[in-house]
């Protein structure tokens, strides 16, 4: 019987290892699309680190960085697909251009979770229990407070689950992430003990236990505290959420003269109805104006019955719509048959409202020529609206403005009360977009302890409440034409997270930047 040679053996099992390390990356990549609202499987985001992080314990820096980055790049990947098919869409343009885009977006998300685990070998901080906190901290300020286009991270999977998010009141997205990748960290630690550790084993585990009943046990206490407080509303407004389900494929001043007066007949039926002090009309991929249009001005004052009006616009830099140097898009509160007040959008998405670098690329527009041409407002505006005899101070935050927790700080520091996101999603069909979408923008009404009426085109249409719930009642059938009506209560809350939106900010960078430089001169005197 023929025997193996020593370097036929080592091959093997150095082949045997790569092939098992490549399964952990994998799973990691499974466990990530499954825990992310493409998936739909919240439970799961404690368990997503564990499988790369066991792969990561035997290999070397270099190594580590290159997993770290499979994983996170396949991760992204396979849990944004649906944006190829929904930019295609919005700048007609053909998926072979946008692939590589998306491709590079997904390779920019995946450095920072590189760089975390190269780190983690490279500073030996997967050696200890206190290294699995610092390498939990470094994931979240390299992940969290590096420049993102759409801040999305694992944190958001846990959107459908209010229990577990309430300490975004506290140091936002990036505490909720913390709590999360360290109960990670924790467990690799535990998993990839010799067994003569076995007590450390034990510690690790049990700190990760203690992470977790924390972080559950402080939600438990928000959301009782919640329905403990005797504290009255101060103030309250009836609202009519409209969802048009408008086809991203009729977008011209044609179809919208063609599917208007049956969508403004359903509102005027409702105003006449209801006593209403809002009616909510989303963003919409046909060109509405009542400034600019006469025929919208008339139909929409047919339909109103003297019910402010709060839609989605778009005004052009010029005088007129036909102009070519580009247009903003625009909320607009329409009171008693005119425009009371506007606020445009500052952040505009990327190829799907603007073409970056145009100006100093312009042969790029030669490459996406229908990429629309918004520019971005410089003004921050609260709307005022009139509820039960008060006035209530609303953002107005249009589509993905409300993935971005810096915009609604300022204005709620200036008094904002009330949280108003308008939308369109149907670019991204049926896909998981919507729940994406959603989930980023729940954690807004956490943060600031703020109730977010959510309003968009074919869904998800829904009212979220100051705890990251959503108010059944409120919601509205995606993919329908209808309309949910609800009263909303205000009351006076403010979060730690209101009054000092940068402390944790502050307190994660500061100690990651501290830990790693000690380390390194630790490291250093020891060779």
């Amino acid at each position: 019987m023929p025997t193996l040679s020593h370097a036929q053996f080592t091959k093997g099992s150095r082949l045997r290892q790569q092939s098992f390390d490549l399964c952990l990356i994998l799973t990691t990549v499974a466990l990530f699309y499954l825990a992310f609202p493409t998936g739909g499987y919240p439970s799961l985001t404690w368990l997503v680190l564990l499988p790369v992080l066991t792969a990561l314990h035997n290999q070397n820096a270099y190594q580590a960085f290159m997993m770290g980055f499979l994983a996170a790049l396949l991760g992204w990947l396979f849990s944004i697909w649906w944006v190829v098919p929904g930019l295609t869409a919005i700048t007609y343009s053909h998926e072979n251009l946008m692939i590589p885009l998306v491709l590079l977006y997904c390779c920019l998300c995946a450095i920072p979770y590189a760089l975390a685990c190269g780190l983690h070998i490279y500073l030996h901080w997967n050696r200890s229990i206190h290294g699995a906190l610092l390498s939990a901290l470094t994931l979240t300020a390299l992940v969290n407070y590096s420049p993102q286009i759409l801040p999305g991270n694992l944190a958001h999977a846990l959107y459908s689950e209010p229990k577990l998010i309430q300490s975004a009141d506290i140091g936002g997205v990036p505490l909720v992430f913390f709590v999360i990748h360290s109960i990670g960290f924790l467990l690799a630690y535990a998993v990839t003990m010799n067994k003569e550790n076995s007590l450390k084993r034990i510690y690790a585990v049990g700190l990760a236990l203690i992470i977790f009943t924390a972080n559950y046990s402080y939600g438990h206490y928000r959301l009782n505290q919640e329905h403990t407080t005797s504290t009255a509303a101060t103030k309250t407004l009836k609202v009519a959420m409209i969802q048009p389900n408008i086809s991203v494929e009729h977008r011209t001043r044609q179809h919208w003269q063609l599917i208007a007066p049956d969508l403004m007949s359903m509102i005027a039926t409702l105003t006449q109805s209801e006593r209403l002090d809002l009616v909510i009309l989303p963003e919409l991929p046909t060109p509405v104006s009542y400034q600019y249009y006469d025929f919208d001005r008339m139909i929409i004052n047919q339909s109103l019955n003297n019910t402010p009006l709060l839609y989605t616009a778009i005004e052009p830099m010029s005088e007129t719509l036909e102009d070519t140097n580009g247009y903003f898009n625009t909320i607009e509160l329409i009171v008693d048959k005119r425009v009371q007040q506007k606020y445009s959008k500052q952040v505009l998405l990327p190829f799907g409202e603007y073409l970056p670098l145009e100006e100093t690329f312009p042969w790029m527009r030669s490459l996406f020529p229908y990429v629309p041409n918004y520019k971005a407002g410089k003004t921050d505006t609260l709307l005022t609206l009139k509820g039960n005899e008060n006035s209530i101070l609303a953002l107005g935050l249009i589509c993905y403005e409300a993935v971005f927790p810096d915009i609604v700080a300022t204005n709620i520091s200036a008094g904002g009360e009330l949280l108003i996101n308008t939308s369109n999603d149907a670019w991204f069909g049926k896909s998981a977009g919507q729940k994406v979408h959603l989930a980023l923008s729940t954690f807004r009404s956490v943060e600031f302890r703020k109730t977010m009426i959510r309003t968009t085109n074919n869904g998800i249409s829904v009212i979220i409440d100051p705890y990251g719930r959503q108010i059944t009642s409120s919601k509205i059938a995606p993919h329908t034409r209808g309309y949910s009506v609800s009263t909303i209560k205000l009351f006076p809350r403010q979060s730690f997270f209101q009054q000092y939106p940068n402390l944790i900010k502050w307190l994660i960078l500061v100690i990651t930047a501290f830990a790693i430089v000690i380390t390194l001169l630790i490291k250093k005197k020891g060779h």
